[in-house]
């Protein structure tokens, strides 16, 4: 009888260990929220709903579509501003990291003093808790990986093919323009292979390895790679399959 108290004593520590390790992992991610908007980085802009911001207590993420990630702890950040203009309220990010524009702004439709008070109840800007040596060590190592998501050879490849077939169409070398057809072969194909990798980059990990600098940055760039499908599934339906069917 004895041994089994034994047992269940030892049983009831280690459950306490462990809660007291998964207690604070919790908090950590359930205490959190996101907002949908769009951003505007220096001189690049996007609408919503290719803009995402998420807050916790001790890190920011703002994901700018295409233009990358964009990460900051609380010592990044000099001041969090409401601003309001034609595009929308938003929020200015002011803040100290060199390596990102200086103008960075996070636009939505909602009232910014409304997502300001949530910084705070959040206690991203109020906190007095110091960032756990994990989290400041992650920050640190997205932010020495921020910036645009696709391999630089990959995205040469795509612009110079891209351009090499809208030319054949353009200068109409090989005839495969007919009549008063929008498209040629060569826009046709294009516009086919851009559909098909950006199907293949939302479906397949081995090819998000192939093209992107980190597979995980294909959370980022969803909702514009759902854009150009639509967009070049929409010209190669209506302006291309028509003439050549």
């Amino acid at each position: 009888m004895a041994f089994l108290c034994q047992i269940f004593l030892l049983f009831d520590t280690e459950k306490m260990k462990l809660m007291e390790y998964i207690r604070p992992l919790i908090a950590r991610y359930m205490n959190q929220f996101e907002e949908t908007g769009g951003v505007r980085i220096g001189g690049f802009k996007a609408t919503w709903p290719f803009g995402k911001l998420k807050v916790s207590e001790f890190k920011l993420e703002l994901h700018a579509s295409i233009k990358g990630k964009f990460v900051f702890k609380r010592s990044d950040i000099t001041s969090i501003q409401p601003t309001a203009s034609i595009f929308g309220n938003g929020i200015r990010i002011n803040h100290r990291v060199e390596k990102y524009n200086k103008d960075i702004v996070f636009t939505f439709s909602g009232n910014a003093e409304g997502l300001m008070a949530k910084l705070v109840n959040i206690g991203f800007l109020n906190s007095t808790l110091p960032t756990p040596v994990d989290i400041d060590q992650e920050i640190t190592i997205q932010q020495q990986q921020s910036g645009f998501p696709i391999k630089i050879p990959i995205a040469i490849g795509i612009v110079v093919i891209w351009n090499l077939l809208i030319l054949m169409d353009f200068t109409n070398v090989f005839h495969t323009k007919i009549g008063i057809a929008m498209f040629g072969i060569g826009t046709g194909i294009a516009l086919a292979i851009v559909f098909l990798l950006c199907i293949l980059l939302l479906i397949s990990d081995f090819v998000r390895r192939l093209v992107l600098k980190n597979s995980n940055d294909i959370a980022i760039i969803r909702p514009f790679l759902l854009f150009i499908c639509f967009i070049t599934f929409m010209l190669f339906t209506l302006g291309f399959l028509p003439h050549y069917l």
